[in-house]
């Protein structure tokens, strides 16, 4: 909680444990932190007086003590494949977006970790706002609240992935905390199959984020070549690729689980044949999966998408090798919600 404000905190940003010790100091028995935490994840309260099952006493000191802030989207688009792309506004008045995609029997919510990112990705539309702050936990699961309360009832909330607005592993701290409440036994008890986090391929952090959680990790992988990925990707002069395969080889993985490589296609830059065999040597010994995404195009971008069939053949040529590589299907591109356009801007 080292980055949390001491005074009055948000319910939210607390683990179980410190919900617990926050009873302790209220003079209450441990057991009553369940009941807070039943109502923070399972019942979705909006407010410290919904929990009716604890006195109005306790509820009066417990607001007195800490907060509880709903985080109601200010502004929601609807794009026309059902895509739902919520702005919501922080207490501070910050501004970050999430996307909420239905599939057939289930619906997926893309999050943001961060006030716009630091990490300059060049095909990355919140690039542009820069690093403002981090979320909260609360803040983050906020957006998966707010979002499982909107899903359709037919296509509830089940998966989340890690992909909105900013870099995870530049905010693990809080990150990790706001895991432990959607995937713990007292929080909203997810599947960590269905969690995934997405990093840039920060090494430095891989090893402390495989220690704190068990969710699923994907790496924005986008070149396969240090020269194009530099280029694209400043973290690459930090960390090469030889680093970070050398860190994904290391990674602890369950026998079933695989780690996922995201590739954004850029056409005529990083979909050409050459490129496909750098990447299938990238991906040699590896166990992952490659997920390829065309490009979004956003104003002032200075790449183009590619063409459907240099999509198809940059898939054959790794399927061919027996790499599976998947297509993932663009949401929400009339709205700017698709992959790498959030930008996080009110226009009423």
């Amino acid at each position: 909680m080292s980055e949390l404000k001491a005074h009055k905190p948000d319910l939210r940003d607390l683990s179980a444990m410190e919900v617990q010790d926050l009873m302790v100091r209220l003079g209450e028995k441990p057991y009553r932190a369940r009941q807070i935490l039943a109502w923070l994840y399972r019942r979705g309260a909006r407010e410290i007086s919904a929990m009716t099952d604890l006195s109005k006493e306790l509820r009066r000191r417990l607001s007195e003590a800490a907060s509880l802030f709903w985080y109601e989207p200010i502004k929601v688009e609807e794009a026309g494949d059902g895509t739902r792309k919520f702005l919501h506004q922080m207490a501070d008045g910050a501004l970050v977006e999430s996307v909420l995609m239905p599939e057939e029997d289930h619906s997926t919510l893309c999050v943001s970790t961060q006030v716009g990112c630091r990490q300059g990705c060049r095909f990355c539309r919140t690039a542009s706002l820069g690093f403002q702050r981090n979320l909260t936990p609360a803040e983050i699961m906020g957006q998966v609240l707010v979002a499982r309360d909107l899903a359709e009832p037919d296509k509830p909330l089940t998966n989340l992935v890690f992909m909105g607005m900013g870099e995870p592993l530049d905010n693990l701290d809080f990150v990790c905390l706001a895991l432990d409440n959607i995937l713990g036994e007292y929080g909203l008890q997810m599947s960590q199959r269905k969690v995934t986090v997405s990093t840039v391929g920060r090494v430095d952090k891989l090893p402390e984020f495989a220690r704190a959680t068990t969710a699923a990790l994907a790496v924005s992988l986008n070149a396969p070549n240090d020269e194009l990925r530099s280029r694209l990707m400043p973290v690459n002069h930090r960390y090469g690729l030889d680093r970070l395969k050398e860190a994904l080889m290391a990674y602890p993985l369950k026998p079933t689980r695989r780690i996922t490589l995201e590739y954004v296609l850029l056409g005529g830059v990083n979909d050409q044949p050459e490129h496909a065999k750098q990447l299938m040597r990238f991906c040699h010994g590896l166990r992952c999966k490659v997920n390829l995404i065309a490009f979004n195009p956003f104003p002032k971008a200075e790449f183009r998408a590619p063409l459907p069939d240099e999509v198809a053949a940059f898939q054959n040529a790794l399927v061919e090798h027996h790499i599976t590589a998947l297509v993932r299907r663009p949401r929400g591109a009339d709205i700017s919600a698709a992959c790498g356009t959030l930008a996080a801007r009110h226009h009423a």
